[in-house]
C-alpha cells in the first residue's frame, strides 16, 4: 500500500530553504553595493553644492585672491587626522549666512584645502569617504573632491 503525501518532504524542504537563503544573500549583497554607490553620489552632490555656495560666499565677502584665505577650513564632523586645532577655521565663515554646512554621508567633515603648486594656489573641497582617509595629492578621478574656483575681479573700464 502507498501512503498519500501531504506537504513537503524533508529533502524538498531543505532545497526550498537553500534556494530562499541563496536569493536572500544575492539581494542583500546587491542592496549593500547600491547603498555604497548612493552615499558616494550624495557626497559628490554635496561637494558640488558646497563648492557653488562657497563661491557665492566669497563673492559676498569680497575675497578675490588666494592670499586672503587660510590653508584649511573644516565643516562639522569627524576631523581628518592631519588637521590640528591651530589650523582650525570654520567652513561656515565662507558661506552665505543662510547655508548650513553638512557632514559627508559617513559623518566626516568636509575640508577646504589650499594647495600651492608653482606659486599658484588651488582650492579643493574634499571628503574623507567611507574609510575617513582624506585623499593624497595629487587627486585622482576617484577622489571625493571638487575644485573650488575663486570669484574673479572684473577689470576696470
Amino acid at each position: 500500500m502507498t501512503r498519500k503525501q501531504h506537504g513537503l518532504g524533508r529533502v524538498e524542504l531543505l532545497w526550498t530553504v537553500a534556494v530562499l537563503v541563496l536569493v536572500t544573500v544575492l539581494i542583500v549583497n546587491t542592496l549593500r553595493s547600491e547603498v555604497t554607490r548612493a552615499k558616494e553620489r550624495m557626497c559628490l552632490d554635496s561637494l558640488a553644492y558646497l563648492s557653488a555656495q562657497i563661491h557665492v560666499g566669497l563673492e559676498q565677502l569680497e575675497y578675490f585672491n588666494a592670499e586672503q584665505l587660510e590653508d584649511y577650513y573644516m565643516g562639522p564632523g569627524a576631523p581628518p587626522s592631519f588637521f590640528s586645532t591651530e589650523h582650525m577655521h570654520l567652513l561656515s565663515k565662507l558661506l552665505p549666512s543662510d547655508i548650513v554646512v553638512p557632514q559627508d554621508p559617513w559623518q566626516n567633515a568636509f575640508v577646504l584645502h589650499k594647495v600651492t603648486q608653482d606659486d599658484a594656489a588651488e582650492f579643493w573641497l574634499v571628503s574623507g569617504g567611507e574609510d575617513g582617509e582624506y585623499p593624497e595629492w595629487p587627486l585622482t578621478k576617484d577622489s571625493l573632491a571638487k575644485r573650488l574656483h575663486l570669484p574673479f575681479v572684473a577689470s576696470p573700464r
